[in-house]
């Protein structure tokens, strides 16, 4: 509904699902500032939840991430879970589950590509997070999805996101582990893939750094890539431009000995996430076909 500085309010953003709207501010001051208002542009919904997004938002503890996450509404009807339709696919919303609701609004365009892509194909979907890549690969067809995470409870949450959609998904292919220590394990075996997703988060409680660790990661990725086969890779870190990100791609291809061939590149849906002036998109996704 709202994006940041692009409309006027920089690190001010909110999103609707349905009759309830997600506010996200950088600070408590922010946020206090523009409550009043707030409050007054989205008095028809049911209800509100809040997040606040520090810079650093790895390491917290329970008790912090619940205040700046609060599990409550700071107005209107608790909502514990909803449902998001998109391109035919069903994704369970959770308002109150912490800084991230369990579906990226900005993957919207991705997430449909990858429906009309997969028919037949073996997918990896590394970090899968809520599997919400994993479901629209299945839903396209894809003959098998391989969902991998560092977090147990982020993949229960895409197990139920496959229940949702009457998909069935051997428990086998949703492993919780290290992407790395499974990609070497992958290789070890000579077991590839038609198709591998790389979407790390920006910012993780793990060691992983995108700006240190990206290359390395296309590198071990493409080794699992099989011949012919499709490379989908992803950052939303705001400071990485497209020239950068670009360059860890062809780093990390070299490094694999493959070639990659441009398929299709995405940025944020400029309808919902508009690109303030003078500044660079935040979101890189692109397909590559790897020889």
């Amino acid at each position: 509904m709202f994006h940041g500085d692009a409309e006027g309010v920089p690190g001010l953003a909110i999103d609707r699902f349905g009759g309830v709207v997600v506010i996200h501010a950088d600070s408590w001051d922010l946020f206090d500032e523009w409550l009043p208002t707030l409050e007054d542009e989205l008095a028809d919904f049911d209800s509100a939840y809040l997040k606040i997004h520090p810079r650093g938002a790895h390491g917290l503890t329970a008790q912090q991430m619940r205040q700046l996450a609060p599990d409550e509404p700071v107005w209107g009807n608790p909502v514990e879970e909803l449902e998001a339709l998109e391109h035919g696919g069903r994704y369970l919303v959770r308002p109150g589950a912490g800084l991230s609701v369990g579906f990226f609004l900005d993957m919207r365009d991705v997430r449909g590509w990858l429906r009309e892509k997969t028919a037949q194909r073996t997918v990896l979907n590394l970090f899968a997070y809520t599997c919400s890549f994993g479901v629209a690969a299945t839903l396209g067809g894809a003959s098998r999805v391989v969902n991998l995470d560092v977090s147990r409870p982020y993949l229960e949450w895409g197990k139920a996101n496959y229940e949702l959609n009457d998909l069935r998904a051997d428990d086998r292919d949703f492993i919780y582990g290290d992407a790395f220590d499974w990609l070497r394990r992958f290789a070890r075996r000579g077991e590839q893939f038609d198709m591998v997703i790389l979407d790390p988060p920006s910012f993780s409680s793990t060691p992983f750094s995108v700006v240190r660790d990206y290359a390395r990661l296309v590198a071990q990725a493409a080794q699992v890539v099989a011949p012919a086969g499709m490379l989908v890779a992803a950052t939303n870190h705001a400071a990485t431009t497209d020239d950068s990100f670009d360059d860890w791609l062809d780093s990390g291809l070299t490094g694999a000995g493959r070639d990659g061939q441009l398929l299709q590149s995405w940025h944020e849906p400029a309808v919902d996430f508009p690109v303030p002036a003078g500044r660079p998109p935040y979101l890189k996704v692109r397909a590559l076909v790897l020889d």
